[in-house]
């Protein structure tokens, strides 16, 4: 006999699994501290590529000023000024990967634990069925 609530939590899990249950299993594989720094070290190379690029579009930009700035013999000074613009600039994309992969993987825990809940609840409607179900032993 099938048991229509259980068909029905089945199909709910199913769908969170082909849906938004894709996103949130592999991110439950980590612990919350692993998650987040892993996710902070991609996004401190992607930012450092983002910044690369865009100081050699500034520099490309400012090709003329920029001959005349450094005959004056003010290297440091300049390389103080970027390492100071570069130091902010990945300060704050930290600070925003911080904030987002955060909040993901809280979301992404809420979620799972829903999810594991209807499991559980699927497990009892089944152990309940096979004990109210003869047993196809004694027939």
């Amino acid at each position: 006999m099938l048991n229509e609530e259980r068909i029905r939590l089945m199909t709910k899990m199913a769908s969170y699994e082909a849906g938004e249950g894709k996103e949130h299993m592999p991110i439950k594989q980590y612990y919350r501290k692993d998650y987040i720094s892993f996710e902070m070290m991609k996004t401190f190379v992607t930012s450092t590529v983002a910044f690369g690029i865009l100081f050699v579009c500034w520099v490309i930009y400012n090709m003329d000023s920029l001959a005349d700035f450094l005959a004056g013999k003010e290297l440091p000074d300049l390389a103080v000024s970027i390492l100071i613009k570069y130091a902010a600039f990945i300060c704050v994309y930290q600070v925003i990967a911080y904030l987002v992969y955060s909040r993901r993987y809280k979301k992404a825990t809420a979620s799972m634990k829903k999810y594991y809940a209807t499991l559980k609840k699927v497990e009892r409607l089944q152990e309940r069925e096979e004990r109210l179900q003869p047993s196809e032993e004694w027939k």
